[in-house]
């Protein structure tokens, strides 16, 4: 991809509800390199004092901007959500592409990480990624342990969207192209099939097979077979092996949904999952909030209401103010009066 001469000076790239200025991070000789991948390099900087990870198109192959373009569009798709890496702006410096994201301290691929989470709860969290993407039609194409970070309290962050697709939007032939890492493919990807939320699915198999791998050492001489700890690994081991043969399973019709995986994770720890059946009207973030409002229902919406309510029954803080009122008027009255009396 091409980039003019207007574009290499250090112009925004336009993000949802973003006014990101390149100017506000740290110059770039304070870089901290953290990656360095066949399409960009990663690096730790410093927002207006706050650490961010500013992802640069790297050009030693010549799709590494369009993967960045195709990734700041796939983040503006999915939005805000607790489990996706969250964009701050992208600019252009040089003849360089920058991402500036959300910064995670660790990475599922490392061992110790793996060991030391608690891997209910951060797989939980991958799943969640998944429903939501997968609800809006994206598929990540490249779900594997190097794009899962670990941030504080085992919250899993979905990472990487270069090689994602939209099912409703792109072409046939870039979604059933052959992408992603080769021994995470799965068997329909290299029949040449079009892409479906299954696939990712069967990466999430994959990589519980090796998260469970890893973490079985964790149980060390001080935690024998018969203490608490070890027996809540084997019950987490048992649960994640039987989830990984399922999402492995060649057929993709066989495969569980991303929802399916993350009900029964949180099943196992106790809790629910429920959704609303309500109607629910969304307000952008970017739309102007008075006027949005204003389309509440029922000529005003809740703050219409609550204003009516008041009216019908009387706002007891009103009343409040209104009664402390009337006690020093008629404090003063009575001082008044003894007052006139006592001359």
């Amino acid at each position: 991809m091409s980039i003019s001469a207007a574009e290499s000076r250090a112009e925004t790239v336009r993000l949802p509800t973003c006014t990101f200025n390149p100017s506000a991070l740290s110059p770039s000789a304070d870089w901290r390199e953290l990656s360095d991948g066949g399409y960009s390099e990663v690096y730790r900087a410093k927002l207006l004092g706050t650490t961010v990870a500013v992802k640069a198109a790297t050009s030693r192959k010549k799709t590494s901007c369009e993967s960045m373009l195709r990734e700041i569009r796939y983040l503006r798709q999915a939005g805000p959500h607790p489990n996706i890496v969250q964009p701050y702006g992208a600019f252009y410096e040089g003849h360089t592409l920058h991402l500036v994201l959300e910064y995670a301290r660790h990475c599922l691929r490392s061992d110790r990480v793996i060991r030391q989470c608690d891997p209910i709860i951060v797989l939980s969290g991958v799943a969640r990624a998944l429903v939501h993407i997968h609800g809006l039609g994206i598929i990540h194409r490249d779900l594997k342990s190097r794009n899962v970070l670990v941030s504080h309290e085992n919250r899993a962050l979905l990472i990487d969207f270069g090689l994602a697709c939209d099912i409703e939007n792109d072409s046939e032939e870039w979604l059933s192209r052959t992408v992603g890492t080769k021994k995470y493919r799965p068997p329909e990807m290299r029949d040449g099939c079009s892409a479906h939320p299954s696939m990712d699915v069967y990466c999430y198999g994959l990589m519980i097979e090796k998260l469970v791998r890893q973490r079985r050492d964790r149980v060390s001489s001080d935690d024998s077979p018969r203490s608490d700890a070890g027996r809540h690994e084997r019950c987490d081991s048992r649960l994640l092996q039987d989830m990984a043969q399922q999402c492995t399973a060649r057929e993709a019709s066989e495969r569980p949904s991303a929802w399916s995986l993350l009900a029964r994770l949180q099943r196992f720890v106790g809790d629910s999952i429920a959704r609303c059946e309500t109607e629910r009207e969304r307000v952008p973030l970017h739309a102007g909030l008075p006027s949005a409002l204003s389309r509440g229902r029922g000529g005003g919406g809740a703050a219409e209401s609550r204003k009516r309510q008041r009216e019908s029954d009387g706002d007891p803080d009103e009343e409040a103010c209104g009664g402390s009122a009337q006690r020093r008027r008629l404090r003063d009255h009575e001082r008044g009066t003894e007052g006139g009396e006592a001359e």
